[in-house]
C-alpha cells in the first residue's frame, strides 16, 4: 500500500505541479532561481538532504498544487460516540461523515476571494500561520493520516527541483485542465514538450 498508493499520489501532485508552472512562467523563473541558488551551479552535482530542504519556495508550489487539486480529493470519519457538529449536526457511531477537501482547500472564508487562483504565496511562513491548521488536509489528519506525507513532499520537491534545474518546460499543445479520476485526481492527457535546459 505504501509504495503503490505513493506512487499514484506523488505522480499526481507533480503532474498538477507541472501544469501549474507551465501555465504560470512567472513563478516557474521564481522556482529556478531558488534551485539554482540552492544546488549550485554544478550540474553533475547530486543534491543532498540539505538542499531538498532548503527548496522553501519549491514547497509552496507542491502545496498549493496539492491545494487546489489535491490528488486524493477526500477522506471519511465515523464517531466512536453520539457527536454533534458544529451544534446542528448529530453523528451517531457507525454513520461516515465524508471531508471532501476541493471544498475545504477552497473556501474563501479561509482562503480569500481568488481562491481558486495558484498562488503559492498562501504558504508562505507568515500567511501559513495566520491561517487555520486544519484548512490544508490534503493528507489526512489525525492517527489515519498519510504515513508517507513527509516522504512524499521531500521525493517531490527533490524531483521538480531537479527537473527545473536541467530543462525547460513548453505548453506545446496549449493544454486545458482536464482533471481525470481514477484512483486519485490527476490531469487528464497532460503533456509538456520538455527541453534541455539551455
Amino acid at each position: 500500500t505504501f509504495l503503490i498508493a505513493g506512487h499514484e499520489t506523488t505522480s499526481g501532485l507533480l503532474s498538477f505541479a507541472c501544469y501549474f508552472l507551465v501555465k504560470n512562467p512567472d513563478i516557474f523563473q521564481k522556482a529556478r532561481i531558488e534551485v539554482d541558488r540552492v544546488f549550485g551551479p554544478d550540474r553533475d552535482r547530486l543534491p543532498e538532504f540539505a538542499d531538498v530542504l532548503a527548496l522553501k519556495y519549491m514547497t509552496q508550489i507542491l502545496k498549493e498544487s496539492l491545494r487546489l487539486w489535491p490528488t486524493a480529493p477526500g477522506f471519511s470519519r465515523s464517531p466512536k460516540e453520539p457527536t454533534l457538529i458544529a451544534g446542528k449536526y448529530p453523528i451517531k457511531p457507525g454513520e461516515r461523515v465524508l471531508i471532501a477537501l476541493l471544498s475545504l482547500h477552497r473556501d474563501p472564508k479561509v482562503w480569500g476571494e481568488n481562491s481558486d487562483d495558484f498562488d503559492p504565496e498562501r504558504f508562505s511562513p507568515e500567511a501559513s500561520r495566520s491561517r487555520p491548521e486544519r484548512a490544508f488536509r490534503p493528507f489526512g489528519t489525525g492517527v489515519r493520516a498519510c504515513i508517507g506525507q513527509n516522504f512524499a513532499m521531500i521525493e517531490a520537491a527533490l524531483a521538480l527541483g531537479l527537473l527545473i534545474r536541467d530543462f525547460d518546460f513548453e505548453d506545446y499543445e496549449s493544454y486545458e485542465l482536464k482533471v481525470m479520476e481514477t484512483l486519485t485526481l490527476k490531469p487528464g492527457g497532460f503533456r509538456i514538450k520538455v527541453l534541455p535546459r539551455a
